[in-house]
């Protein structure tokens, strides 16, 4: 019996009970700040992918920039008028006279401005209907609308209507450049007679702003410091893209473009962007919002849609997707992302010593023949209050402030390496040894069942008060002033408080064979069970005072 005993006790104490549902709530907890974030997770994996990060490939209109577009400048501008009016007949969007407008930003801000000239697009739709029209698309770089009129009304790109175009007013790739230089969206505009796009007589330029959020700045700052490469994806002219690049930060001075920015990209282009870059071994994020960019979101590790505007078919192939269509938010999941690994891998850590300290304790005891130190009933009890609450308390941990300023981990990472594996063997050792030794000192002293009563209520303390070290990355928490795990404190409080009151009650304590123990021993337990979290603190104390003398010239 004796034995049966002692295997029941040994395979309790080598399983953490309590690991696949420490798991799925750090992936719960993540998920839920994730939210609060403006980002929706679609697939729970994304969200661990997130934080290995190398590489976040995003559109530039409406992500890195407001979205807000404004028509600026209109070149020739003793043309202005016609300009706008040609813009005008060419759109889409809806722009009431009261009230938001439903459409594209670029044709909203063409509305805008014609609006101003006195060209209303509810006129030029009664006077002049369409006839049939050629939509936008990322090849063909323009679009064009033929209306009652017999006037084919064309815009986009200058590259693309050049080639199409037998009349181009003098100075235009000046004015172009010109445009394009100061951070301006350039777009052509050019009319022809019949639905054929040839022959075609290049009405003028028109320049749109779209400043960059303030907020893409930080991010993208923050995005570099966390060793995370943003690349700038856009339809826009390449003088544009590089002038709102540096803006933005995304490029320094006498950094090279290349791989960075990419102008005037297509859907396939996108494609094969995320394929050169996973080829070299990086982690990619995509970002996307139109029809053609769900190739390219599948292709990458994480897909992100946009979620004002992008299309249902894009959000279907996307892992995580943006309700604020916000780069910032990109870079805040990456954080989070960050930080549940760490949170997971720190309560691996601390599951693993705890079950690792046990399997020592009941092991030693049998080679060196004593009677088990606790029972098959106190072990499961140990794995209900230290495995599974501070377990769960700690993966609801806040993300580590300098989270983002590590280099992203490799995806080939174990979670847990030979630090951790260390971690958990030196830690594990130190809670038998203590625990050990109470139940030998014990055994000298008093009755088998006393005996047993505290080091069983030396285990739980040394367990749960360790808790504080497994989440402290250097110093003690309230040492440095961030003791902000209030589930943790709340926990190891009743934990600490059920455990001295289990053999106080008679009904379980004859049910775990528990015997009442006098002030002076809970007070011995206590301090027995501060020893292993203060060991741990000491040596991470010991490791920073050595790692700031080496990191001290002639130090």
């Amino acid at each position: 019996m004796a034995l049966l005993l002692a295997a029941v006790a040994l395979a309790v104490a080598a399983v953490p009970e309590g690991l696949p549902t420490v798991v799925t709530l750090a992936l719960a907890v993540g998920v839920q700040r994730m939210v609060k974030g403006h980002v929706l997770v679609r697939r729970m994996q994304a969200v661990e992918t997130l934080g290995a990060a190398t590489v976040i490939c995003t559109d530039k209109t409406g992500t890195l920039t407001l979205g807000v577009m404004e028509v600026r400048e209109v070149w020739p501008p003793e043309a202005a008028h016609r300009v706008l009016e040609v813009a005008a007949a060419c759109c889409d969007a809806e722009l009431p006279v009261q009230g938001p407008g439903a459409g594209d930003p670029t044709e909203l801000a063409l509305l805008a401005a014609a609006r101003a000239r006195g060209v209303e697009r509810a006129d030029v739709e009664r006077e002049r209907p369409r006839v049939s029209e050629q939509p936008f698309d990322s090849d063909r770089r323009r679009m064009s609308v033929l209306r009652a009129d017999g006037v084919l009304y064309v815009k986009g790109a200058l590259e693309a209507l050049l080639p199409l175009c037998w009349q181009v007013p003098p100075g235009v790739t000046e004015a172009l450049a010109s445009l394009a230089g100061r951070a301006l969206r350039v777009l052509a505009v050019a009319e022809g007679r019949g639905p054929d796009e040839r022959d075609l007589t290049l009405v003028g330029l028109v320049g749109l702003a779209d400043p960059p959020r303030p907020e893409a700045v930080e991010a993208v700052r923050a995005a570099r410091e966390a060793g995370v490469r943003t690349v700038m994806i856009t339809g826009d002219h390449p003088a544009t893209a590089l002038a709102i690049a540096k803006e933005l930060g995304l490029l320094r001075e006498g950094e090279s473009p290349e791989g960075l920015v990419h102008a005037r990209a297509t859907a396939e282009q996108k494609l094969q962007i995320v394929r050169g870059w996973k080829a070299r071994g990086e982690v990619v994020a995509m970002t996307g919002d139109g029809v053609n960019d769900a190739p390219a979101l599948r292709e990458a590790h994480i897909g992100i849609a946009m979620g004002r505007t992008g299309a249902e078919v894009t959000r279907e192939a996307s892992d995580l997707i943006l309700t604020d269509d916000n780069f910032a938010s990109i870079v805040a999941a990456v954080r989070e992302g960050r930080g549940i690994y760490e949170n997971i891998r720190k309560t691996l850590v601390y599951l693993l010593a705890g079950n690792g300290g046990e399997l020592v304790l009941m092991l030693c005891a049998s080679l060196l023949g004593l009677p088990l130190p606790l029972l098959p009933l106190h072990l499961l009890w140990v794995n209900l209050v230290t495995d599974g609450l501070p377990a769960l308390a700690l993966v609801m941990d806040p993300v580590p402030p300098d989270v983002m300023r590590r280099p992203p981990r490799r995806p080939d990472e174990p979670m847990l390496g030979a630090r951790e594996w260390g971690a958990v063997l030196a830690t594990g050792l130190l809670d038998a040894c203590v625990t050990l030794g109470t139940f030998l000192w014990s055994m000298e002293r008093m009755p088998l069942e006393e005996a047993r009563t505290l080091t069983f209520t030396v285990l739980v303390s040394c367990q749960v008060l360790r808790a504080f070290a497994a989440r402290s990355g250097g110093l003690l928490h309230w040492e440095v002033g961030s003791f902000n795990n209030r589930p943790l404190l709340a926990v190891a409080a009743v934990t600490l408080a059920l455990q001295v009151a289990l053999p106080e009650v008679p009904l379980l304590a004859a049910f775990f064979s528990l015997v009442p123990l006098d002030a002076a021993h809970v007070a011995l337990a206590l301090g027995l069970g501060l020893i292993p979290v203060s060991v741990l603190e000491l040596r991470k104390l010991v490791l920073r005072g050595v790692g700031r003398a080496m990191a001290t010239p002639n130090g």
